[in-house]
């Protein structure tokens, strides 16, 4: 029974071998994308996600400040008025 098995134990095992370099090619491609991608952008002015993500929280805070200045200027101006009448 051992012979019988034994052609396609063969195929078994060359697809098997196939399917692992298909693999491999597939991150070595994959690397290589990413490293052209990586250096065209290097050229370009670009941010990553994560440097947005710091700039957009900055932001949000800048406008939380001038918020809360507006408010307080609108505050002291109408305290101005109440005293110069």
């Amino acid at each position: 029974m051992t012979n019988n098995n034994q052609p396609l134990d063969d195929i078994a095992e060359k697809i098997a071998g196939g399917i692992r370099m298909i693999g491999g090619l597939k991150q070595g491609a994959e690397a290589q994308v990413r490293s052209i991608v990586e250096g065209a952008l290097s050229q370009f002015d670009v941010v990553t996600h994560e440097r947005m993500q710091v700039q957009e929280a900055m932001l949000n805070k800048a406008r939380q400040e001038l918020d809360a200045l507006n408010a307080r200027v609108a505050h002291l101006e109408a305290r101005l008025k109440n005293i110069a009448h």
